[in-house]
């Protein structure tokens, strides 16, 4: 007798061992027979009702012409009731523009070390001066004190929910902002520096949880990617700020006001339902569903499947440590270890590096373009990249993506180190001046559309009962590589050569095309529960493909 148990659905899935006949949106109307088909014994599950029938079935694979689907009292196919429903996404996209004005204050933390730079470290300053150890100090600390932020993050996501902990980061980062500012001695300045990646170390997870859960899976990416998109702007803000006269304290106080912008909004949108599973609180996430996919959605059957996936754990999901030994389960250490390796290559490839030290890089080559100009060329390509990511990331999916913009990442990262190769052992690499500009400009296009696949995979590949502390462990070895990675670069091109270091980084962009071509999955168009269902499966069929 096969045996019969409710999963959440995966469109088209068949594996080896299993015929399984799946239809419609998150858990609605499918079949399935989990030994071969023919068998006495078969799994129905329609309209959130489950029942086992003993009657022997046909043979239900997909393109069988006895294949037999479930339908409803009104005589339809169940699996076309939500998928014939009209989602309102008013509320989502509304909810997305205050994340992305969150993301916009993001980027301004990140950006302004790279135009800000040369003024503090300029020798005639009347101001303070930063020494070149304390330059690096200064790029890096926003990546360490990130990684103490996510940290905390992970508590606070797991016990207060994204809502709240944005509630709490976004007047922090202002706060750290004015202190910036107004900052009279160096020390202060790095402390105000740690303080922003403090902050950003929980608010950054915190908007991308949030859109990832509130979204339905027609338009999960695309919102997602608007967040990546806006970030983006942050640093065309601050380059064009930058580049002008206002001075890098002035400039802090403009950041300062950008960072406030979304706070009010926040009081405005409720909690995301998944969360609000993981707490228990189903009639609240019900209501928030409603709130964010309208009125005359029913939403049941989505819900049944947030929940079934939470199932028994919803009490020790208050505590971030239970989550953290809730990973421990194999097929979601092998997820997690997959996402940590990928997230980690990333920001070794030396994208970071180009967008930290962007004016000393293009002030080091022989070009005749001024550097503050390509600066703000290469931020308006940075918004470019991710708007062509926003056009495709929903059509082609996430893997493609991933793997085609790393693949030219790899060459453009190479092509900048052979560029120093020849101007530091020949001393005249003049009539090159134009390749380390187009390597710069081509590299953030490519990472505009490749590199918001990883933080989305982030999210959608963890399943709901671990995502808060997953997200947030894989957030804390992100920005502790990165603050490596900016903190060696001085040390890495004095003792190699820029032309060693930049090599190196296009090594660990390579690794990273090799490793997501190879064990990365697709997750367009499935709902977060149906992406963790399906890995659960091939897990129970083979370890090695989870």
């Amino acid at each position: 007798m096969g045996k019969c148990g409710l999963e959440s659905p995966v469109m088209g899935t068949k594996a080896s061992g299993d015929d399984i006949v799946q239809k419609g949106i998150d858990n609605v109307a499918y079949e399935q027979t989990d030994t071969h088909y023919g068998d006495e014994s078969s799994c129905r599950y329609i309209q959130g009702e489950f029942s086992l029938d003993g009657e022997n079935k046909p043979d239900v694979r997909k393109d069988s012409p006895h294949r037999e689907q479930g339908t409803g009292q009104d005589g339809k196919a169940a699996g076309d009731k939500n998928e014939g429903q009209r989602v309102k996404y008013t509320w989502q996209v509304v909810a997305t523009l205050v994340m992305s004005l969150i993301h916009l204050s993001v980027g301004t933390i990140y950006g302004y070390p790279g135009v800000m730079l040369p003024e503090l470290t300029d020798p005639s300053t009347t101001d303070i001066f930063l020494s070149t150890n304390e330059a690096a100090l200064f790029s890096s600390l926003s990546n360490l004190g990130a990684a103490f932020g996510a940290i905390l993050g992970g508590v606070f996501l797991v016990r207060l929910g994204q809502r709240t902990t944005l509630l709490i980061g976004v007047p922090l980062t202002a706060a750290a902002w004015l202190g910036l500012a107004f900052a009279g001695v160096p020390w202060l300045i790095h402390a105000m520096r740690c303080v922003l990646g403090i902050t950003t170390g929980f608010i950054a997870p915190a908007t991308g949880i949030y859109i990832l859960e509130i979204s339905h899976k027609k338009s999960r990416g695309v919102f997602y990617g608007v967040l990546t998109t806006v970030r983006q702007m942050g640093f065309l803000c601050v380059y064009a700020l930058g580049s002008s006269d206002l001075g890098w304290r002035n400039v802090s106080l403009v950041c300062a006001g950008i960072a406030l912008v979304p706070f009010l909004a926040l009081f405005f949108l409720p909690n995301a339902p998944r969360w609000l599973v993981t707490q228990n609180r189903v009639e609240e996430a019900r209501k928030s569903l409603a709130f964010f996919r309208g009125k005359d959605y029913d939403s049941t059957s989505e819900l049944k499947a947030i929940t079934d996936q939470v199932g028994q754990h919803a009490e020790q999901n208050k505590s971030f440590i239970t989550q953290v030994k809730m990973m421990m389960e194999p097929a979601t250490l092998r997820t997690l270890a997959l996402l940590v390796v990928i997230s980690v290559l990333s920001t070794l490839s030396g994208y970071i590096i180009v967008t930290t030290y962007t004016v000393t890089i293009l002030q080091s080559t022989q070009g005749d373009l001024d550097a503050y100009i390509s600066t703000i060329i290469i931020g308006a390509v940075r918004v470019g990249g991710t708007l062509v990511h926003l056009a495709v990331i929903d059509r082609f999916g996430r893997k493609p993506l991933l793997v085609a913009s790393f693949a030219l990442g790899t060459l453009c990262v190479a092509g900048l180190g052979g560029y120093f190769y020849i101007q530091n052992t020949t001393g005249d690499a003049s009539y090159l001046g134009w390749l380390p500009l187009t390597c710069m400009v081509v590299l953030i296009f490519c990472m505009g559309i490749g590199q918001p696949v990883v933080s989305i995979v982030q999210g959608e590949l963890l399943p709901t009962t671990v995502r808060a502390a997953g997200v947030s462990l894989i957030m804390i070895l992100l920005f502790l590589a990165g603050f490596v990675l900016i903190q060696t670069y001085p040390l890495l091109s004095g003792a190699l050569g820029e032309h060693g270091a930049f090599w190196l980084y296009s090594g660990a962009s390579l690794a990273l095309v090799l490793v997501g071509g190879l064990r990365l999955p697709e997750t367009r168009g499935r709902s977060l529960e149906e992406i963790s269902g399906r890995r659960e499966r091939r897990a129970s069929l083979s370890p090695s493909l989870a």
